[in-house]
């Protein structure tokens, strides 16, 4: 490709610098022969992919599925599950949207974390219903249509993994695959009736993965048991040379096991600040879940996390900024990103060009894309000022605990259009989304409920000891 000396001085204005016409012309060959060389190299094929078969449209009272499908031959250790996989994971053979309107991608592959459950024996059954490219907490911003809550009709299942979370507490599945920016595996967890896992930050591949926001995204599970959210994740987590972002952990593999070890040795520290912040109800009965695990010979203290109060507008710029960014630039994650190039890349373009999003995203890229501009950084910098706080008192706090606990919803499930009329929308996120500012693997547990509609105890580990969040939330499981 030939470069014109106009826009090699556009690009040199960036840094500063006025170039002559010859050197303009000079540096326009220099980016001409690096572009010629980089495109001598062709990446080397990928081997083949299981392809699902049997596939069509999900219909089901729930409105949880969006696509049912068979993939699997249902040999191995996780031969007992059947799995539901979140619209914004791939599986090969299968319609990708992310649940939007806008977009719709057929993967020739499946996501790392879906090849890796097939080949221990569980079968994909379908793809679930979620919000629009993740950006929501109830599960009303489908553009396939709302998802039914199972447990608590007129009552939003949660979001953004909504399908996967309604599928399980319906019992058409028993594991369900999410992933988890702000809460989005928790939040349907507590709001539905299942148990959610937030596994470590970037200790489960991410390839084959749509991101939303590449530093806060999180593939996770869904389940019916803990034991079956820690058989999958287990058999999820671990490098993925396709996601190098992956290549430095060195994840538990023994998670089930975990399942029913002793707990009294375990000190858990009741977090001020999510307590404070929940609805007396569900204070109460999260304050009786830990009264139950301290009857069983667990420790309790009392914690603080200061930098919790007041971060969600932060939090949320940071969410925004990096949605912007992967949005405008047609899905490109720079760094380690999600293994998607070509064609979901072609399939953005077409969509950004039309402008054919949902409402809530339109109004989130705009906004978004305006901050970054104009605020030139600053404001993500300081986000990410305030992350470093918070990250620091969380390690402040794990040194006199093994675990953290808190409510993992303020409050119990909304009735449908209740959280766009009031403050309710930040309030869903106070104490899902710091542990993804952080990279804290995260568990909620249903415990109980309030005038009927669940409630979630969230339990957060320190990095890499998915085991003792899974211990004690085994230990609360058998004690609800």
């Amino acid at each position: 490709m030939a470069y014109e000396p106009e826009a090699v001085r556009t690009a040199a204005r960036t840094f500063g610098f006025d170039l002559t016409d010859a050197e303009a012309r000079e540096l326009a060959e220099g980016a001409a022969q690096f572009e010629r060389g980089a495109r001598t190299v062709t990446p080397p094929a990928e081997p083949p992919t299981d392809a699902a078969s049997d596939v069509r449209p999900g219909r089901d009272d729930l409105n949880a599925f969006n696509y049912r499908c068979s993939l699997g031959d249902g040999e191995g250790p996780l031969a007992d599950l059947e799995v539901g996989v979140k619209d914004n994971i791939a599986v090969a053979g299968v319609p990708m949207t992310c649940g939007s309107a806008a977009v719709e991608h057929v993967p020739e592959r499946s996501a790392t974390v879906v090849e890796r459950l097939v080949d221990a024996g569980a079968t994909v059954v379908g793809v679930t219903n979620m919000d629009e490219f993740a950006y929501g907490s109830t599960g009303e911003y489908c553009a396939h249509g709302r998802v039914l809550n199972p447990v608590a009709p007129g009552h939003v299942p949660g979001g953004s993994s909504s399908g996967s979370a309604a599928a399980v507490a319906a019992g058409l599945v028993e594991v369900g695959l999410g992933s988890d920016t702000g809460g989005s595996l928790r939040m349907p967890a507590a709001f539905s009736g299942v148990v959610g896992f937030k596994p470590t930050h970037r200790s489960v591949s991410r390839y084959g993965f749509v991101d939303l926001a590449p530093s806060l995204d999180h593939v996770g599970t869904l389940a019916d048991t803990v034991e079956n959210a820690a058989r999958t994740l287990e058999v999820m987590n671990g490098p993925d040379p396709r996601d190098p972002s992956t290549l430095g952990h060195d994840p538990a593999t023994d998670l089930a096991r975990a399942v029913g070890e002793p707990v009294e040795d375990l000190t858990v520290g009741v977090i001020e600040e999510g307590m404070a912040v929940a609805d007396e109800p569900v204070r109460e009965t999260v304050a009786r879940a830990v009264d139950a695990l301290a009857a069983h010979g667990v420790a309790v203290e009392r914690v603080t996390v200061p930098t919790m109060d007041g971060l969600i507008p932060l939090f949320s710029h940071v969410t925004g900024a990096e949605f912007a960014t992967v949005l405008a630039s047609n899905g490109l994650v720079y760094g380690t990103g999600s293994g998607y190039r070509e064609p979901w890349r072609a399939v953005l373009a077409e969509a950004n060009e039309h402008g054919a999003y949902g409402e809530r995203v339109r109004e989130m890229a705009i906004i978004n894309q305006l901050l970054r501009s104009e605020t030139e950084g600053d404001l993500y910098v300081q986000a990410w000022d305030v992350r470093r706080a918070l990250c620091a008192e969380v390690a402040a706090a794990f040194e006199h605990v093994d675990a953290l606990v808190s409510p993992t919803m303020p409050m119990t499930a909304p009735e449908y259009g209740a959280v766009g009329q009031t403050d309710t929308a930040p309030m869903t996120l106070a104490n899902t989304a710091p542990f993804n500012m952080t990279g804290h693997p995260a568990i909620s547990v249903p415990y109980g409920d309030v005038e009927g509609l669940p409630v979630g105890v969230q339990l957060v580990a320190r990095w890499d000891d998915e085991p003792t969040a899974v211990r004690l939330a085994a230990a609360l499981e058998s004690l609800r």
